[in-house]
Formats: C-alpha cells, structure tokens, sequence
C-alpha cells in the first residue's frame, strides 16, 4: 500500500464520519467541548525557511446524547426569559455553601467513602482483612446512569482548526469553524441556533473564561446568534478530578 493510498483512505472515512454526525445532530440532542492542543511539526532536512517547531491548533468533539436527554422545544425561549429575569437579581450564594439537608447528608457520605477508600487503597491496608466488609460499600447512586445500547453517548471528532483559543477573536473564529464544518453556519441554521437550540460548551477554565468574556463583549449585538445566547458554558469537570488526582498523587 503506498502513501497516497493510505491518505486517501483516511481522507474517504474522515469524509464518512463528517457526513454521520451532520446527519446526527438534526436527530439526536449533543453537545461540544474543545481544547487548544500543540502541534510539533518536524522536519528531517532542515533549512532557513524548513525548521522544526511547534504551533497551536484547537482540536472539537461533538457528543452525541440518547433521545432522552432531548430537551423540550421551547427550552430556548425559556432559558432566554430565565436569564432576562435573573440578571438583575444578586445570587444567593449560601445556596451553594449550605445546599439543603438531604443534599448535605448525601455529600457527608460520599465524602466519608472517599476519605475511607483512600487510606484502604494505600499499601500500607493492603493486608487489611477487612478491607470487603459492607461497612466499606459506597453509599446508593443518586442518579445513576441507565445502561444499554440506546443509552450509548457517541463521540466524533471534528477536523483540528487552524485557529487558537488563547484570544477572543481566535474563540470566535474557532466556533465559527465548527459551525462551518456541521454546515450549521447557513443564515437559516443560525436563526434555528438563535431560537431553537441550546448548546452545552464545554472546556477548561480558559475555554470557559474565553467564553464568558465573548459573552460581556457581545452583550449588545443585534441578534440572539451574535449575542451567544444559544450557548451555556460547562466548565469541564474531567480537568478538575486530573489536578485533584495529580495532587493526591503527589
């Protein structure tokens, strides 16, 4: 098999796999997240103009969810009147910090468990003779995720972009890039987006602080597309339980 074989083969399934999710998320709810990535170009004769270095691309995942999760067709309007109604009101933060009783009782478990699965998963317990008694068992599922094949969530891939999200106007160019490659970038498919459709970005806290900064800036543009008001910002919580990893390792 030659090179150009290989290319174009590659070429024929990322085409293929382009064609499904478009296809995909006219039917099925979804979601996105992105991320810069570093891209080391290397060469093996260089010259001046041919050396070796790295450059900043941002690479999309679209996550296409169960017809379950679908949400209702006015839930655009809704979240738009929720926010209009909301803004000027100051947020009670004690919600958060104090929550309500059942919520408390069930972190307090869960914490518990935590703490208790750390020391027995140190060597130091391996020889614990305890370590399956039913007092160890995790505390019941709140919601627990229903299992099967119609519950699958899938995963495509979008092609990497040329444009960084280190910027505003690169965050801004990267999410007309994928709009572009889902074919959602149509006058029609953006006024669909404008009232119709609620978008979950999600990402880490650059991601979302660029995000939310688009937002502020754009706050006053003469659409609901301009304005980003389809989009709700998710910070990516995978990213938090790396760096709590990370530290428990360390």
């Amino acid at each position: 098999m030659s090179h150009k074989w290989t290319a174009d083969a590659y070429g024929t399934l990322s085409d293929r796999a382009m064609e499904a999710v478009r296809a995909t998320i006219l039917i099925f709810p979804w979601i996105i997240s992105h991320d810069n990535i570093n891209v080391a170009l290397r060469v093996f004769s260089q010259r001046l103009n041919n050396q070796s270095h790295f450059i900043s691309r941002c690479a999309y995942t679209i996550w296409i969810l169960p017809l379950r999760a679908a949400l209702p067709p006015d839930m655009n309007r809704t979240l738009q009147l929720h926010r209009t109604q909301s803004c000027g009101e100051p947020f009670d933060f004690s919600i958060v910090l104090y929550g309500n009783d059942e919520a408390d009782d069930r972190l307090e478990a869960f914490n518990e468990h935590h703490v208790l699965q750390v020391l027995l998963n140190h060597p130091d317990f391996h020889d614990y003779p305890h370590r399956t008694d039913p007092l160890f068992a995790p505390p019941p599922s709140v919601h627990q995720l229903l299992g099967g094949l119609e519950n699958i969530i899938k995963m495509f891939l979008l092609k990497t972009s040329t444009h960084e999200e280190a910027s505003y106007e690169g965050t801004l160019n990267m999410m007309s890039n994928s709009f572009k490659q889902l074919l959602l970038d149509t006058k029609d498919e953006q006024m669909c987006t404008a009232v119709e459709r609620v978008i979950a970005w999600i990402g880490d806290q650059l991601t979302i602080e660029r995000l939310r900064g688009l937002w502020k800036y754009r706050h006053e543009d003469h659409n609901s597309f301009d304005r980003l008001d389809y989009m709700v910002p998710i910070f990516g919580w995978f990213h938090l339980v790396m760096a709590f990893a990370n530290s428990l390792h360390k």
